[in-house]
Protein backbone atom coordinates (compact mmCIF):
# COMPACT_ATOMS: atom_id res chain seq x y z
CA UNK A 1 0.00 0.00 0.00
CA UNK A 2 2.82 2.36 0.86
CA UNK A 3 4.47 1.62 -2.49
CA UNK A 4 1.27 2.49 -4.34
CA UNK A 5 0.94 5.78 -2.43
CA UNK A 6 4.59 6.58 -3.07
CA UNK A 7 4.25 5.87 -6.80
CA UNK A 8 1.04 7.91 -6.93
CA UNK A 9 2.74 10.79 -5.10
CA UNK A 10 5.72 10.73 -7.48
CA UNK A 11 3.43 10.63 -10.51
CA UNK A 12 1.41 13.65 -9.28
CA UNK A 13 4.54 15.57 -8.35
CA UNK A 14 6.13 14.84 -11.73
CA UNK A 15 3.05 15.94 -13.67
CA UNK A 16 2.80 19.20 -11.69
CA UNK A 17 6.50 19.83 -12.26
CA UNK A 18 6.12 19.16 -16.00
CA UNK A 19 3.25 21.65 -16.19
CA UNK A 20 5.36 24.31 -14.47
CA UNK A 21 8.22 23.67 -16.88
CA UNK A 22 5.86 23.96 -19.84
CA UNK A 23 4.67 27.35 -18.57
CA UNK A 24 8.17 28.67 -18.16
CA UNK A 25 9.65 30.17 -21.24
CA UNK A 26 12.99 28.80 -22.34
CA UNK A 27 15.75 31.24 -23.07
CA UNK A 28 15.73 30.28 -26.74
CA UNK A 29 12.01 30.84 -27.03
CA UNK A 30 12.30 34.17 -25.23
CA UNK A 31 14.97 35.46 -27.64
CA UNK A 32 13.09 34.12 -30.65
CA UNK A 33 9.97 35.98 -29.53
CA UNK A 34 11.98 39.09 -28.80
CA UNK A 35 13.55 39.01 -32.24
CA UNK A 36 10.22 38.50 -33.96
CA UNK A 37 8.55 41.23 -31.90
CA UNK A 38 11.25 43.85 -32.50
CA UNK A 39 11.63 43.08 -36.20
CA UNK A 40 7.84 43.19 -36.71
CA UNK A 41 7.51 46.47 -34.84
CA UNK A 42 10.30 48.11 -36.82
CA UNK A 43 9.08 46.62 -40.12
CA UNK A 44 12.53 46.00 -41.56
CA UNK A 45 13.15 44.33 -44.92
CA UNK A 46 15.11 41.06 -45.03
CA UNK A 47 18.50 42.54 -45.94
CA UNK A 48 18.38 45.19 -43.24
CA UNK A 49 16.80 42.75 -40.78
CA UNK A 50 19.84 40.45 -40.84
CA UNK A 51 22.37 43.26 -40.43
CA UNK A 52 20.28 44.88 -37.70
CA UNK A 53 19.94 41.67 -35.71
CA UNK A 54 23.66 40.89 -35.86
CA UNK A 55 24.49 44.25 -34.28
CA UNK A 56 21.54 44.29 -31.90
CA UNK A 57 22.11 40.77 -30.54
CA UNK A 58 25.82 41.48 -29.95
CA UNK A 59 25.04 44.54 -27.85
CA UNK A 60 22.05 42.89 -26.18
CA UNK A 61 24.30 40.10 -24.91
CA UNK A 62 26.72 42.68 -23.52
CA UNK A 63 23.83 44.54 -21.87
CA UNK A 64 22.68 41.32 -20.22
CA UNK A 65 26.10 40.71 -18.71
CA UNK A 66 26.30 44.30 -17.50
CA UNK A 67 22.77 44.17 -16.12
CA UNK A 68 23.65 41.09 -14.05
CA UNK A 69 26.69 42.93 -12.68
CA UNK A 70 24.52 45.96 -11.83
CA UNK A 71 21.97 43.74 -10.07
CA UNK A 72 24.68 42.03 -8.05
CA UNK A 73 26.22 45.36 -7.03
CA UNK A 74 22.83 46.81 -6.06
CA UNK A 75 21.97 43.69 -4.07
CA UNK A 76 25.22 44.01 -2.11
CA UNK A 77 24.52 47.68 -1.42
CA UNK A 78 20.97 47.05 -0.25
CA UNK A 79 21.68 44.09 2.00
CA UNK A 80 21.06 44.69 5.66
CA UNK A 81 24.39 43.22 6.63
CA UNK A 82 26.93 45.53 8.18
CA UNK A 83 29.80 46.19 5.81
CA UNK A 84 32.80 48.44 6.15
CA UNK A 85 32.78 52.04 4.89
CA UNK A 86 35.47 51.32 2.29
CA UNK A 87 33.33 48.48 0.88
CA UNK A 88 30.34 50.80 0.62
CA UNK A 89 32.46 53.39 -1.20
CA UNK A 90 33.76 50.71 -3.59
CA UNK A 91 30.22 49.51 -4.33
CA UNK A 92 29.00 53.06 -4.91
CA UNK A 93 31.94 53.69 -7.25
CA UNK A 94 31.15 50.46 -9.09
CA UNK A 95 27.51 51.60 -9.44
CA UNK A 96 28.67 54.81 -11.15
CA UNK A 97 31.10 52.89 -13.37
CA UNK A 98 28.36 50.45 -14.39
CA UNK A 99 26.09 53.37 -15.24
CA UNK A 100 28.78 54.85 -17.46
CA UNK A 101 29.40 51.47 -19.10
CA UNK A 102 25.68 51.13 -19.76
CA UNK A 103 25.49 54.55 -21.39
CA UNK A 104 28.62 53.88 -23.47
CA UNK A 105 27.24 50.53 -24.60
CA UNK A 106 23.93 52.10 -25.63
CA UNK A 107 25.73 54.94 -27.41
CA UNK A 108 27.90 52.50 -29.38
CA UNK A 109 24.93 50.31 -30.27
CA UNK A 110 22.87 53.27 -31.49
CA UNK A 111 25.84 54.60 -33.45
CA UNK A 112 26.34 51.27 -35.19
CA UNK A 113 22.61 50.78 -35.80
CA UNK A 114 22.30 54.28 -37.26
CA UNK A 115 24.37 53.02 -40.21
CA UNK A 116 21.85 50.23 -40.80
CA UNK A 117 18.32 51.45 -40.02
CA UNK A 118 16.43 54.69 -40.56
CA UNK A 119 16.51 57.34 -37.83
CA UNK A 120 12.79 56.93 -37.18
CA UNK A 121 13.28 53.28 -36.29
CA UNK A 122 16.36 54.11 -34.27
CA UNK A 123 14.33 56.54 -32.17
CA UNK A 124 11.51 53.98 -31.78
CA UNK A 125 13.80 51.12 -30.70
CA UNK A 126 13.86 51.91 -26.93
CA UNK A 127 10.06 52.14 -26.79
CA UNK A 128 9.73 48.87 -28.75
CA UNK A 129 12.07 47.18 -26.25
CA UNK A 130 10.01 48.57 -23.36
CA UNK A 131 6.80 47.37 -24.99
CA UNK A 132 8.28 43.86 -25.29
CA UNK A 133 9.39 43.84 -21.63
CA UNK A 134 5.92 44.93 -20.54
CA UNK A 135 4.38 42.16 -22.64
CA UNK A 136 6.66 39.54 -21.05
CA UNK A 137 5.93 40.83 -17.54
CA UNK A 138 2.21 40.71 -18.25
CA UNK A 139 2.49 37.13 -19.53
CA UNK A 140 4.52 36.07 -16.50
CA UNK A 141 1.90 37.50 -14.16
CA UNK A 142 -0.89 35.73 -16.01
CA UNK A 143 0.95 32.38 -15.91
CA UNK A 144 1.19 32.29 -12.11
Amino acid sequence: MIRILLILFLFVFQSISAQDDAKRMTQEKFYAEKKLFILNELELNEDIEKKFWEVYSKYDAQRLILSRDITLTNRKLLQNKIIEDFEIKELIQKTYENGLKSLELKKNMMSELSKIIENGNLVRLPSVELKFRQLMISRARNNK
